[in-house]
């Protein structure tokens, strides 16, 4: 077994390091390519299982799940800026099955993305940016 930078590192450590170095690969990848974690381990210089590991003990969750729900908060928000349809805010985002991404975005966030969407609509048709005029009383 070939010895990698974390090794040194107490287990925490260790694990906290590997997700952090997991989180800055992850930014800096394209946010449609797939990922794969044999993939990510390999740039990272660990182990696929010392990868999970790490996603468990830091996040709490799988390494699938953390990425997933990484993509659906970025999908999250460019849906609240309006500006995106939902179909290319998934996509763009890696999710090419829509029923499953609607799916999973509704466990995730407790709403549909095209409730998300249209509540960011709504936001941008009030515009905060100006004060009220005050009217004079007669």
């Amino acid at each position: 077994m070939r010895a990698t930078p974390f090794d040194k590192l107490p287990s925490r450590e260790r694990h906290t390091a590997i997700v952090a170095e997991l989180d800055a690969l992850v930014r800096a990848l394209p946010p449609s390519r797939p990922l794969y974690s044999k993939e990510l381990a390999e740039q990272i210089g660990t182990s696929v299982r010392a990868l999970q590991s790490a996603s468990v003990s830091v996040v709490g969750m799988s390494l699938h799940s953390y990425l997933r729900l990484k993509r659906l908060t970025q999908v999250r928000l460019k849906l609240s800026t309006g500006a995106f349809s939902v179909k290319a805010a998934a996509l763009a985002n890696g999710f090419w099955h829509l029923g499953d991404f609607s799916r999973v975005y509704r466990r995730a966030f407790g709403e549909l993305p095209s409730q998300t969407r249209a509540r960011a609509k709504q936001c941008k048709q009030f515009d905060l940016s100006t004060p009220p005029v005050e009217r004079k009383a007669n």
